[in-house]
């Protein structure tokens, strides 16, 4: 009976280690995408970031800490490609200078710096769990 308990303890042990191995290899690789990406492809990046699915607690801190960096910049991202998109439309005369959505645009451009900045302050406690996780993980 001691056997089989100690079995049964250790095969749960080994498959929650790959498991969590599992889950670590694919959120180190997720962030590892998005730094890799040009700025066009980081919020389809971003979003599979925050897909990784993860139950281990180690994981799941990396991940939100990742997660909260990575979307800012994402966001910023997309901001800046909406702003090119509305100067593209003044300049093919397909939206006048003075539309609302023209003149927002030094605001929005200086929410998305400020998302930016944001971005980039949080990402070294990113990259810190990341480094963990490769360390523990052998990734």
């Amino acid at each position: 009976m001691a056997r089989v308990l100690m079995s049964a303890f250790l095969l749960a042990t080994v498959v929650a280690c790959s498991s969590a191995e599992e889950e670590a290899a694919s959120l180190v690789s997720a962030v590892e995408m998005f730094h890799r990406a040009s700025n066009d492809a980081r919020p389809a990046r971003a979003d599979a970031v925050a897909g990784v699915v993860c139950r281990n607690a180690e994981v799941c801190q990396a991940k939100s800490l990742c997660v909260e960096a990575i979307a800012e910049t994402a966001s910023a991202l997309r901001m800046k490609r909406d702003a090119e998109s509305v100067l593209a439309e003044v300049e093919s005369h397909k939206r006048a200078a003075n539309d609302p959505t023209v003149l927002a645009l030094p605001a929005k451009l200086d929410e998305a710096s400020a998302l930016l900045r944001k971005g980039h302050d949080a990402m070294p406690a990113c990259d810190k769990k990341i480094l963990v996780l490769r360390e523990r993980y052998g990734l």
